[in-house]
């Protein structure tokens, strides 16, 4: 191995990537699945590295955002953020002390800064070497080398023993075994033999309040607001309350405990906890302060509402954390395709795609799977667009949005799916009536506000989109994705550059990483008179997309894009703004 070579300084997108790989292995792991309030944290103290932070975040900063703190926090008499840093080194020890590594996140002593350790190659070894132990150094740095593979793994020599070939050739064996049982068993067309998986049961406890009749009233508010938002999510069943001394017809898989609590000075504390049932573990925590202004509506619920049961929620993302290679018919198998969506994962379409044919094969009204089959095929549609099979695949899209809507009418994800349908189809009439009603059903789901934003502005109806978009970043910012991008577009064709450029800022990994990022990220350079760093922006983007580096605008982004719309009209901004330099312009 080139010794040199493996020691390079990488690129600070290079470093961006590793840590936002290491946030993704680190979250799905038994240690910190068992720990949300320190998972919370590290991904907090990660998305802060990754939009860019010149230091590390501030004590309070971390109190209030990452670990539920009230605002009136004050860390100069409260420990608790320098605490849970601690608890945080001591976790991420655990883990890399039983995992093998070649990179590694720490946060070093006396500070709250994530960086990255990687184990640099041990140096050659003469032919008389007197067979010492192998050298591995642990280098600690913000930015440091990538790829170098760690000369010893838990104390093991770095090259493989002979005997190991047979423990190959033996697992291979079973590998295969297991392969012919579940083809004979289900085969492709059912991934796992056995009855689909149903989603899980969520039960919500009354709020424990105080006994004064404005302390039970509020009470009451509280429960009836969550529980009408909890109930207009797809993804998960809201197991209702039985009365004391009843039989519950059936337990449910998550719990969600709230208190309130009503202060002298008359703000209400309102304290969400929710619970995995089956191992007694809290998974997530919440509290917020609301002033009178805000009760007895508790707006600022919604967005928690939207954290718990949306496409990206915590019962989702949990569900995958804990069966990350279940893609069996049913909840699985959707909780794997917003996992896909989220982390754009190619790799997994075709396994998904098999898992939703299984699942409306076994339930084959279902509006979820459906719906979620209908926007699989459109995204085949976009990338073979003018082919064959992209037409085959639009056809079929658009008719498993119709028989979405046919089985459910009155459904969010049924009118979602012909909303969708028709704008594809250049319908703006049909997709405004089918997604408004979407969005009366279920006002609390990020998704639908976030891409009925975009339609909305590429139909016309700017400023309703604008809302929109920034309605789905105010439910949930934690995977903006399109609608963040989006939003800052159109702040950029506004001509507050400032603004959008504050907006893509705040766009976590890997999100930031994305076309759409990267195309609109160099549409407000060249507007900030930074023609030179979009232009190169744009190369970048022209070798993400495997095109020439003279192709035309239109070319690149119908690699990314599905509307034929928003492909014109971000090709016109390019343009304009100079990004793709007019053909004079050119070498």
């Amino acid at each position: 191995m080139d010794h040199a070579k493996a020691n390079e300084t990488p690129t600070p997108g290079e470093t961006d990537r590793i840590i936002a790989q290491e946030l993704e292995r680190l979250l799905g792991s038994p240690l910190f699945v068992r720990s949300p309030v320190l998972s919370r944290l590290l991904q907090f103290l990660v998305e802060h590295r990754l939009r860019g932070g010149r230091s590390a975040p501030k004590a309070y900063a971390i109190a209030t955002e990452a670990l539920g703190r009230s605002e009136d926090f004050d860390p100069a008499l409260d420990s608790y953020p320098r605490v849970m840093v601690g608890r945080l080194r001591t976790l991420l020890d655990r883990y890399y002390n039983d995992t093998a590594w070649v990179h590694r996140l720490r946060v070093p002593q006396g500070s709250y800064e994530v960086v990255v350790q990687h184990r640099s190659a041990p140096p050659p070894r003469s032919a008389d070497a007197s067979g010492g132990e192998d050298d591995v150094k642990a280098v600690e740095a913000p930015i440091d080398a990538v790829g170098a593979p760690p000369a010893r793994v838990a104390g093991r020599p770095a090259h493989t023993p002979p005997h190991y070939g047979r423990w190959i050739v033996a697992i291979a064996l079973v590998a295969a075994a297991l392969l012919a049982l579940w083809m004979v068993r289900g085969g492709p067309e059912r991934l796992f033999a056995g009855a689909p998986v149903p989603g899980p049961l969520l039960e919500l406890s009354a709020p424990a309040a105080g006994n004064s009749p404005q302390s039970r009233a509020l009470a009451r508010a509280l429960d009836g607001k969550l529980r009408d938002g909890l109930r207009r999510f797809d993804l998960v069943d809201l197991l209702s309350s039985k009365a004391p001394g009843s039989t519950a017809a059936a337990a449910g898989d998550y719990r969600l405990d709230t208190s309130l609590v009503r202060t002298r000075e008359g703000p209400v504390d309102v304290t969400l906890v929710l619970n995995r049932v089956a191992d007694q573990r809290a998974i997530w925590s919440q509290q917020l302060r609301m002033t009178d202004e805000e009760i007895p509506e508790f707006a600022a619920l919604e967005p928690v509402i939207a954290q718990i049961a949306g496409d990206y929620g915590v019962i989702v993302r949990d569900q995958v954390q804990r069966q990350p290679d279940n893609f069996s018919p049913g909840y699985p198998c959707l909780a794997q395709f917003n996992r896909m969506r989220l982390m754009r994962n190619k790799l997994a379409v075709g396994q998904i795609d098999r898992c939703l044919r299984a699942t409306v094969e076994d339930a084959p009204r279902d509006p979820v799977a459906l719906t979620a089959l209908s926007l699989l095929r459109y995204a085949v549609w976009q990338s073979q667009r003018g082919t064959a099979a992209g037409r085959e695949a639009f056809a079929e899209a658009r008719a498993l949005a119709q028989k979405s809507y046919e089985s459910s009418p009155n459904s969010s994800s049924g009118l979602f799916a012909m909303a969708r349908a028709n704008y594809y189809a250049g319908n703006c009439r049909g997709g405004n009536a089918m997604g408004d009603g979407a969005l009366a059903l279920n006002p609390y789901d990020a998704d639908i506000s976030g891409f009925m934003g975009l339609f909305k502005v590429m139909c016309g109806d700017a400023d309703r989109g604008e809302a929109l978009l920034r309605r789905s970043l105010a439910l949930d910012a934690s995977y903006p994705g399109v609608p963040a991008v989006t939003l800052a577009y159109i702040v950029s064709q506004r001509g507050d550059q400032d603004e959008a450029q504050s907006v893509l800022d705040r766009i976590p990994s890997p999100s930031s990483m994305e076309p759409q990022y990267m195309m609109v990220r160099a549409i407000i350079l060249a507007r900030s008179d930074k023609l030179p760093e979009a232009r190169a922006q744009w190369q970048r983007l022209i070798a993400y997309t495997r095109q020439p580096a003279n192709a035309a605008p239109e070319t690149v982004l119908a690699r990314f894009i599905i509307t034929p719309t928003v492909i014109q009209r971000a090709s016109a901004a390019l343009r304009a703004s100079g990004v793709v330099p007019a053909p004079s312009d050119r070498p």
